[in-house]
């Protein structure tokens, strides 16, 4: 669980209006954040993703809403709105990036979320059947 709850509200806000690309008030498109360094985990992003995920608010995502938020995840980091993620909204590393892209150098949502990388099984590393915010946070430091 998230050591410290952020209010829910406020970062719904923010990863609805741009998960990892930024925050924009009113609605408008903000330019894309400059990337993290790899093998890091930005942790305000990574809280606004565990947060949109976690629909029901208890702390842990459970398989259904990290499927159904898979969805919504891929449209908050899609900045430019080109229904595609580029290397700089993603913040993957090359090889990570490249393996969910294949041959085209872009990540469609098909893509997304049918990626073997971002999988409920191999991100629940305790079986438990529900996501924590640090087995989220260990496993996305992999591909970071």
């Amino acid at each position: 669980m998230i050591a410290t709850r952020i209010p829910r509200l406020a970062l719904a806000c923010l990863a609805i209006a741009g998960l990892l690309a930024g925050c924009a008030d009113g609605g408008e498109q903000s330019a894309p954040a400059a990337p993290a360094p790899a093998g890091t985990v930005d942790e305000v992003r990574l809280q606004r993703f565990f947060v949109l995920m976690d629909e029901n608010g208890d702390g842990a995502i459970s398989r259904p809403e990290f499927q159904s938020g898979k969805g919504s995840v891929f449209m908050a980091m899609d900045a430019d709105g080109s229904m595609a993620l580029t290397p700089n909204e993603t913040r993957l590393k090359p090889e990570a990036f490249d393996l969910l892209a294949g041959g085209d150098g872009m990540i469609d949502g098909e893509e997304f979320i049918a990626s073997e990388l971002a999988q409920f099984d191999r991100i629940d590393t305790d079986r438990d059947y529900q996501l924590s915010y640090e087995e989220l946070r260990d496993y996305l430091a992999k591909y970071e």
